[in-house]
Order: structure tokens, then C-alpha cells, then sequence
């Protein structure tokens, strides 16, 4: 009698082989598996071993980058006047360091508080830092602290600073502001008289329009050199070479050790 499909099927040699299939398909199946465990657990330990050497690297650049920018960045948006900020009894200082030399301003904290504050607040906010002198009148100032760099910036806010009792003198720092604004308006934008003549005396016309922030105690040569840069416009204009305000540095000594060396802010 002839063997149909449904008995080959129920055989026992069929059924065995059926067996031997399945399990050297379990067996396969368990060897895929633990091939694959063991590659997760290689990449898992090289992405280990290369965030270990890779995170001190990011932190170190992070650090350096923010050592390099003096530790935070320039602020530039601010939207109202500095509280008055300064202590009794202490000498102000504003230290400049430009593209060309460095300067230093004695700020004038009893005459012009509400001006000298407004310049010391910028600078504490990185405000000048990497700004230029957009404006040179040989001869005359040399003029900066405009985030545009065309005379047009400032930082989004004006006060009205004290004008000097006595006017302007070669070393004079004060704040430039348009013909239509009232005496005394400030923003952003400074200028230091270079040397005395024409253009001094017609500054030194009463009333006194300008806000005085303080007086040029070191740099007059770095002045000079910036004032060789001036454009062949007798009214000045944009200097010959670039000239970057690298950053500026409020100091603050107490009166008590006057002569020692001040603490930097």
C-alpha cells in the first residue's frame, strides 16, 4: 500500500529531523544573540572610554574660551541708567587697552558721580570691548564707544551727566552727544581731547555741553598716535587704521591704601 503525505509526515524519521532543525535553529538563533550582546557591550565601552578623554577636553576649551573673553561675553542690550554703584572714599580708575597702547582715566567720582558711574557701569558689562574709536579730528579728540561704529549707537538708554565747572582741557575725557540734544545727554559714545587748540576753544564756550567723565592720567602718547590717524576732513572722521578697544578695566583703591597697589574689578 502505497505511503500518502500524512504518514510521511507523522513518521518517526520526520519527526526527528523536524527536531534536530529546530534546535540548530535555536542553537543559531542564541550564538546571533550573544554575538550581538557582545558588540553592544564593545561599543558601549569605547563610547565609555571616549567620553572620559572627551569631556575634561570640552570642558578645558569651554574654559579657556570664556578666559579668553574675560569670563562672559559683552553686553550690549541694556535697557536702562546704572543705580549708583560707587563706594565712599575710593579712586576710581578706568583702564583702556587699545589696538594702540593703553590708557588710563582718573574717573571723577566727586564732580561728575552720576557720569563716571554711567561709564564704569558699561565697562563692568564689557560693554566698550572690541568697539572702536570710530572718529578722529586731528588736533582735536579722538572718539568712541559706538556699537555701530558710525556715531549713530549706543546702549539703549541716555541720563544727563554733569557738565565740568570749568571746561575742557588737553586729557579731558567726557561724553559726545548730538547738537540737538540737550547738555549734559549720554549714552555710550566717549571722546578724549588730543592737544589744545581751535577746536578746544570752541568746546570751552559756556554753557558747557559735554558730561565730564574724568581726566587722561596715562596714554597722552597713545592719544597722539591715534590722533596721527585722522582723515584730511578738518571735522574727522573715520581713522586711517582701525583702532579696536580691546577691553576697559574698572579699578577701584580705597583711600586707606592709597599708594599700594589697587585690587582690579
Amino acid at each position: 500500500m502505497p505511503i500518502g503525505a500524512a504518514a510521511l509526515l507523522d513518521s518517526p524519521a520526520v519527526s526527528k529531523k523536524a527536531k534536530r532543525d529546530r534546535q540548530r535553529l535555536n542553537r543559531e538563533a542564541r550564538r546571533e544573540a550573544e554575538l550581538a550582546a557582545t558588540r553592544r557591550r564593545k561599543q558601549w565601552r569605547t563610547a565609555r572610554t571616549i567620553g572620559i578623554f572627551a569631556v575634561p577636553l570640552v570642558v578645558l576649551f569651554v574654559v579657556l574660551q570664556l578666559r579668553n573673553s574675560g569670563g562672559s561675553q559683552p553686553n550690549r542690550h541694556l535697557s536702562k541708567p546704572p543705580a549708583p554703584a560707587f563706594k565712599p572714599d575710593t579712586t576710581y580708575t578706568a583702564t583702556i587697552e587699545t589696538s594702540e597702547g593703553t590708557m588710563v582715566v582718573n574717573l571723577d567720582t566727586t564732580a561728575a558721580p552720576k557720569s563716571a558711574n554711567n561709564f564704569a557701569y558699561l565697562a563692568k558689562h564689557k560693554f566698550y570691548d572690541g568697539l572702536t574709536f570710530h572718529r578722529v579730528a586731528k588736533d582735536f579728540v579722538i572718539q568712541g564707544g559706538d556699537p555701530k561704529g558710525d556715531g549713530s549707537g549706543g546702549p539703549g538708554y541716555k541720563i544727563q551727566a554733569e557738565t565740568p565747572p570749568n571746561g575742557y582741557q588737553a586729557g579731558s575725557v567726557a561724553w559726545a552727544k548730538t547738537n540737538s540734544e540737550p547738555p549734559g545727554t549720554a549714552g555710550s559714545q566717549f571722546f578724549v581731547v588730543s592737544s589744545a587748540g581751535q577746536g578746544l576753544d570752541t568746546l570751552n564756550q559756556p554753557p558747557y555741553a559735554y558730561g565730564i567723565i574724568g581726566t587722561l592720567t596715562q596714554g597722552q602718547d597713545v592719544v597722539q598716535k591715534i590722533n596721527t590717524l585722522a582723515p584730511a576732513d578738518p571735522q574727522g572722521g573715520k581713522p586711517t587704521k582701525k583702532v579696536t578697544i580691546k577691553k576697559v578695566t574698572i579699578t577701584e583703591t580705597p583711600s586707606s591704601t592709597a599708594g599700594s597697589v589697587p585690587p582690579s574689578s
